[in-house]
């Protein structure tokens, strides 16, 4: 009898978890579907999975309306910056939060905390003002359309939910045992040294896991991208503009009508286009991600 329940545990739950994982895996299927089928398989009634024609006009086209390989690689330049930077400055606020006793730190870690709950919107318009007025006195520059509106706010720890990555960082912190920074501190270490010479080497987990949420989290801004650039462009703006672009590359005229189940090939393509560098990325860090994310503690 024991047998025949494990049988039919074993039974449900390969049930349930092929159900799930279909549900989140089916948007992606369809995707590459209709990234690689011909316009005219969208109204044809008997094409569900595999299209009647393949091609690959349908990406070229894509590719040639975001302009995707400059758009690649303006995006790498602000994203990864942003993300190497931002992961330094929320390096070091977490550990100072983990390993070190001052006056008003509950307080704010608390502020860090309310930087995870606050939406980039409820600041957006005294960020524009200060970046579009910067500076003191009758010094001031216009960073609109600068890269440094990005930059500054990762550097000072106050990136795109730069508190997720301190709190991630503090969780990994205090659970490293203290006797390696006490070991450090009788060889004659100072605390900056100790930090870069002994614990960055032991939260290299911890690392890469903030890196790849930093960059995944750049990567898909839109928001605060159109806030601060009217000219730049980023995989996740030309996205949101993919439409008009199309018609502008293809048919020579932004006015011009289309099929709505025609555009879909194109709008699945340059989803497709987005998302690949990302899960090229994640499953060659995929294992390592994990165990960050494990030691942190934020899973539980």
């Amino acid at each position: 009898m024991t047998r025949k329940k494990e049988l039919l545990w074993s039974v449900f739950r390969f049930v349930i978890l092929t159900s799930l994982g279909f549900v989140i895996i089916y948007p992606l299927i369809y995707m590459v579907s209709c990234a690689f089928r011909d316009k005219a398989d969208m109204t044809d009634p008997t094409v569900m999975w595999i299209p009647h024609r393949l091609t690959l006009s349908v990406i070229r086209e894509t590719i040639t309306a975001m302009d995707f390989w400059n758009t690649l690689k303006n995006t790498v330049l602000l994203n990864i910056g942003c993300s190497l930077v931002q992961v330094c400055s929320c390096a070091v606020t977490g550990y100072g939060f983990a390993r070190f006793e001052f006056r008003g730190k509950n307080i704010l870690f608390g502020i860090v905390v309310m930087m995870i709950l606050v939406p980039p919107q409820i600041i957006s318009m005294p960020l524009y003002s200060l970046f579009r007025h910067f500076g003191f006195g009758d010094f001031s520059l216009n960073l609109i359309n600068n890269m440094l509106t990005m930059y500054l706010p990762a550097i000072t720890g106050n990136g795109i939910k730069s508190g997720l990555m301190i709190l991630i960082f503090r969780q990994f912190f205090a659970g490293l045992p203290r006797e390696l920074e006490d070991a450090a501190y009788i060889d004659g270490c100072s605390p900056f040294r100790t930090f870069v010479q002994v614990i960055v080497p032991n939260a290299l987990p911890a690392f890469l896991t903030v890196f790849l949420f930093s960059v995944v989290l750049y990567w898909n801004d839109y928001y605060v991208s159109s806030t601060f650039f009217t000219n730049n462009q980023t995989v996740a703006l030309m996205l949101k503009n993919l439409d008009t672009e199309l018609k502008i590359n293809l048919f020579d005229s932004a006015s011009v009508d289309i099929d709505p189940r025609e555009q879909i090939v194109w709008k699945e393509a340059g989803c497709l286009l987005s998302i690949t560098p990302m899960l090229i990325m994640y499953i060659f860090l995929q294992k390592h991600f994990t165990e960050g994310i494990e030691r942190s503690g934020i899973t539980g």
